[in-house]
């Protein structure tokens, strides 16, 4: 029975041999950070943290015992503390430099063993003061604003905040001069200024800090720093003007303009709807321009009332408007009634003109006037009237004063005027 036995046992190594598979190798990954840059004649701290790792995910190292080793010479140690997995150290710099600063890391039981994790980095020491410069505008009590970017006709309060992380100077006296880039300077004894800018654009601000650092032997170390930012202001919108119509027709093109009252670049959203609503970033047709004004064309598939909504923003104020819109239904009659309609009408015009034509020609040609005469041609009496008892014709009569046989004188000789004229 055991012959049997010990081929099963030998394939079962075998096995396992082939489906072994190495532990996730394990690294060691150390952090170092700093809180410089400092000024020179200040302390400056730097942190060492060790961490395992996996090439995945960084864990705090286990609470092992583990031996931090620095070098940052030339600097001088002020103070030094270490626990399980981290370290730091306090170093004073009296002169401005930019120094190299290592550490390594061994297992505390071997310090002279292969270190697990090293690394270096550099703490910068300055003559100048260190700091930053910043912005911000309020309302009331609170910040409606930060960074460089205001709103004109409304204070801006300018401010320094000092690095000093060691406390350097804790009893300095500080002198600011600020230069706030439209002419004006002021001289303060504290580190912020308000400013009162009534024009958008850009200003070049610009602020000198001077420091007087007491020392031990009772003198007093001047250090001094240069800051300068580009400040923009804005005009925040105060009005949306929209221009256009408050009628529209069904499937008729809508035109309308819009008109801000602020300083551009400019966000607009619009959105047309049966109801004004107030407007969110995903619910409206959204534009970015550079200018002030901006046309909407909208066209409308059913008569009703509608709203035209409007946000607009910048970098310092958003607003919103709304214009409302009556649409009426299309007045378009068909195709096949208009065209013969027009074509009647032309066919009128057409005669009535052509007979102008002919009614100025007539009255172009010369009339003549032609005299009718007229006679009596009544019946007469047998009895003829003698030569003798001719008498002078009354108006409008030829005389005939004739014989029975022959005329006795022209038709119309010693005729009167014709009674009637008549004009052709």
């Amino acid at each position: 029975m055991a012959p049997a036995f010990i081929p099963r046992l030998c394939c079962f190594f075998l096995l396992s041999a082939l489906v072994w598979v190495p532990p996730a190798s394990t690294f060691y990954v150390l952090k170092i950070s700093t809180d410089g840059p400092v000024t020179s004649g200040a302390q400056s701290c730097v942190n060492g943290t060790l961490f395992k790792t996996n090439r995945s995910v960084s864990v705090a190292t286990d609470p092992k015992p583990y031996h931090f080793h620095w070098r940052y010479s030339p600097l001088l140690l002020t103070h030094q503390s270490e626990n399980e997995s981290s370290s730091s150290i306090t170093v004073l710099g009296n002169a401005p430099g930019n120094y190299s600063i290592a550490v390594w890391v061994t297992e505390r039981h071997c310090q002279s063993c292969e270190p697990v994790a090293r690394s270096t980095t550099h703490l910068q020491f300055t003559d100048s003061i260190v700091g930053n410069l910043s912005a911000s505008q309020a309302e009331g009590n609170s910040s409606i604003r930060d960074g460089f970017i205001e709103a004109t006709e409304s204070d801006v309060c300018l401010s320094f905040k000092i690095h000093d992380p060691s406390d350097f100077f804790k009893s300095a006296e500080f002198r600011y001069i600020w230069a706030l880039g439209d002419g004006t300077e002021l001289v303060t004894a504290v580190p912020y200024a308000r400013h009162y800018y009534s024009s958008p654009g850009k200003y070049k601000v610009s602020l000198n800090v001077s420091a007087q650092v007491p020392r031990r032997d009772g003198q007093a170390e001047k250090k001094t720093g240069s800051f300068a930012v580009e400040l923009t202001l804005l005009d925040a919108l105060r009005n949306i003007t929209v221009v256009g119509s408050t009628d529209a027709t069904v499937r008729l093109k809508y035109n309308v303009s819009l008109h801000f009252f602020g300083s551009p670049p400019l966000m607009v959203c619009w959105l047309v709807k049966s109801d004004c609503i107030s407007l969110g970033e995903h619910q409206c047709h959204q534009v970015a321009i550079n200018e002030t004004t901006y046309s909407i064309g909208h066209v409308f598939n059913s008569a009703g009332r509608y709203c035209l909504s409007v946000r607009a923003e910048n970098q310092v104020s958003t607003l919103q408007n709304y214009h409302s819109i009556t649409v009426h239904s299309t007045g378009i009659y068909p195709l096949w009634f208009v065209l013969p309609c027009c074509a009647l009408i032309a066919t009128m015009l057409g005669f009535i003109f052509s007979l102008l034509l002919k009614s100025g020609s007539n009255s172009s040609h010369h009339k003549m006037p032609i005299e009718v005469a007229d006679f009596d041609f009544s019946p007469s009496d047998d009895k003829h009237i003698p030569l003798s008892e001719c008498k002078e014709p009354a108006p409008g009569f030829c005389a005939y004063c004739t014989g029975r046989d022959k005329e006795a004188e022209p038709l119309l000789e010693g005729c009167a005027t014709p009674a009637r004229h008549y004009m052709l």
